[in-house]
């Protein structure tokens, strides 16, 4: 099974570059493999091992989707100060397992085999032999066994990631097997293990069993430097030593820490406007002629809080490829208009949003005469239909979307529910007003205003991001609407972090909200149709209860049957059980009526210098495929080496 793709095939051009792609063990190639001109040159001069004694015996192959490609260039492209996903999926994506490129399913990536028992409780994964460090330093199971016993298993440190869970059992047990071989055993099934490796977050994500170089990291934890690890601590200025090593674990950070990545970081943030990565001499995969990758030299990321200074950038020229912050509905006409004097041109994202503008109602909000209100489902049906949505899109997202509530796609069809997708968006003041009064709330006040339980104007604010315009747009637009039919809402424009926090402690009466899980991605964080995570803003308390977390409250029975059925999409071995699961899960979540939905986006889009090659003009969008990632950008490469 060592090269298994799990799951369905897409159609089109994404499923044409996935059948394109290698992901052959390294047998059969000719020798001997050849490097980059300027790792030959350390090589020669004796800073730097031979190739053949750098890559393992059994590098991964890949084969580029358009040429062969030719070593240089610098990929000039941009991020943000924090939350840097883009450069999680650029230069970061090398986890033990990847998407494949048509998000069928998994790959093996840093494994070279693995094998899975009937039951789906029993990993065993096999290594690549010889497979090294950015430094030189042996990658092998020793460094697995140390995120698992010294890093998730100490209580100051990072908690185990939830891939490594199965439901509220007892985490999974890893255990050697030799240098290149170990088992992932758990309590009960985990079918969606690998997936979970293939993932990509800021926090715990699919690279954690795989970030923490024990050689390096261990001068930074107690149980392997008692005596040093004080004056490290003191003269970092940390305020702990655990503080200290999730500094040095961050590879965002701290440029001393070996990598696996194709590209190491130089330049870590806070260092000056620019992030900078470069080659890895280490790297441990190779195209079908024997070429080590990558083949760009250098990867640089202008760090910037104003989007509009990359869109400058880009229509001067001086971005080569990507596929974030620029790429808006209201640029695209204007990088259109740029594209041949910046000779770039626009690659596809097909999107998987289940929404770009949900309405998350706290249906277990700490007041109870908001919790009555907003728990009410004929409430939120009214409100739902006294929305305009094709006005929203029109004023907002110029034209550029779908009416619909937060759902499924319908382009994927194993889980699309037209009840859930469609149900209550007809723009119908006539039906909001009907509704509203049937939930109980038709006698008004003198000025209008619906009166809630309490005999008071009913009244709740819209939580909304600063960082996201369209965001606070919309919601102006949907108080106005609601304030046709008698009910009386704010906006209220706050940091990203202020929002979380608020969620967080359950304080919030409406909050907005872009979803995925519109496509493949509905397997992986159904956030808007069952509790399954603190993002659930609608029932935040039912999910704390069912992580046995304190300030739970035990959900109702509908509630409880999803969370039982989202630990078998979690656990069955058998993929149409798993799917069955999951349908019913959206069933009742249509019945429920858990969220309000105005928008689903048309395609997306990102931009790419035509001095790039192999890089896909159709690739998947979601953020959980985390693109371009698993179209494997060590292969990309620039027209003659040069990209400018």
């Amino acid at each position: 099974m060592s090269e298994q793709w799990m799951g369905r095939r897409a159609l089109g051009a994404v499923a044409a570059f996935a059948a394109a792609v290698s992901t052959a063990s390294g047998a059969g190639l000719a020798a001997p493999y050849t490097e980059a001109p300027q790792l030959t040159a350390l090589v020669e001069a004796g800073k730097l091992p031979p190739l053949a004694e750098r890559l393992p015996k059994n590098p991964r192959v890949l084969e580029p989707l358009e040429s062969v490609g030719v070593y240089g260039g610098v990929w000039r492209t941009g991020s943000k100060p924090s939350a840097p996903t883009w450069n999680l999926r650029t230069v970061g994506y090398d986890h033990m397992f990847h998407w494949a490129p048509d998000w069928t399913g998994v790959v093996p990536n840093i494994a070279a085999s693995y094998e899975v028992s009937p039951d789906a409780r029993v990993y065993t994964i096999t290594l690549r032999e010889g497979m090294k460090w950015s430094d030189g330093d042996p990658f092998d199971t020793d460094d697995i066994l140390f995120a698992y016993e010294n890093v998730f298993q100490h209580s100051d440190l990072a908690e185990f990631p939830g891939y490594l869970r199965a439901g509220k059992e007892s985490p999974a047990k890893i255990e050697k097997i030799d240098a290149i071989t170990f088992t992932v055993t758990f309590e009960k099934p985990k079918a969606s293990f690998l997936e979970g490796m293939a993932q990509v977050t800021t926090q715990i994500g699919g690279d954690a069993l795989t970030k923490y170089p024990a050689h390096y990291m261990r001068q930074f934890h107690p149980d392997f430097n008692k005596e040093g690890l004080d004056a490290l601590v003191t003269e970092s200025g940390a305020s702990s030593w655990a503080d200290l090593f999730s500094i040095k674990a961050d590879t965002w950070l701290n440029p001393d820490k070996p990598t696996l990545n194709a590209w190491m970081v130089t330049l870590p943030y806070g260092d000056g406007n620019q992030v900078v990565a470069e080659r890895n001499p280490y790297y441990w995969k190779v195209d079908p002629e024997g070429q080590q990758l990558p083949y760009i030299d250098r990867v640089v990321f202008e760090i910037v809080q104003d989007p509009e200074v990359l869109l400058l950038k880009a229509l001067a020229g001086e971005i080569d490829m990507i596929g974030t912050m620029v790429n808006t509905v209201a640029n695209k006409a204007v990088l259109f208009d740029g594209r041949e004097q910046a000779d770039f041109d626009f690659f596809e994202l097909i999107p998987s949003d289940s929404n770009l503008a949900t309405y998350s109602f706290n249906q277990m909000h700490k007041d109870p005469v908001l919790r009555e209100v907003l728990a009410n489902k004929d409430f939120r049906a009214g409100l739902s239909h006294a929305i305009n949505r094709q006005e929203i899109i029109d004023l907002v997202f110029i034209g550029q979307g779908t009416p619909m509530q937060t759902a499924v796609l319908p382009s994927y069809k194993p889980l699309y529910n037209e009840q859930l997708a469609m149900q209550f968006t007809e723009y119908d003041v006539d039906k909001a007003n009907a509704l509203l009064d049937k939930a109980g709330f038709a006698e008004r006040d003198s000025d209008g205003w619906r009166l809630g339980p309490d005999g008071k104007p009913i009244e709740f604010a819209i939580l909304t991001r600063a960082d996201k315009k369209f965001m606070a747009d919309s919601s102006l637009m949907v108080v106005e609407h609601w304030k046709k039919v008698g009910i009386n809402a704010r906006v209220d424009i706050v940091e990203r972090s202020l929002v979380r926090s608020r969620k967080n402690a359950n304080d919030h009466d409406v909050i907005i909200e872009d979803f995925p899980g519109g496509a493949r991605d509905a397997f992986l964080r159904p956030t808007p149709w069952v509790p399954m995570h603190h993002n659930a803003a609608y029932g935040i308390p039912w999910y704390d209860w069912q992580r046995g977390r304190e300030g739970g409250t035990e959900p109702p029975a509908h509630v409880k049957r999803q969370l039982e059925l989202w630990d078998d999409v979690n656990s069955l071995a058998d993929a149409q059980k798993r799917e069955d699961a999951m349908r019913e899960i959206l069933q009742i979540a249509a019945d429920s009526f858990y969220t309000i939905g105005v928008v689903v986006p048309k395609s997306g889009y990102g931009i790419v210098s035509n001095r790039m090659k192999n890089v896909p003009r159709t690739m998947h969008g979601s953020y959980w495929f985390a693109p371009p990632g698993p179209t494997n950008p060590p292969t990309y490469y620039f027209v003659g080496g040069k990209n400018g």
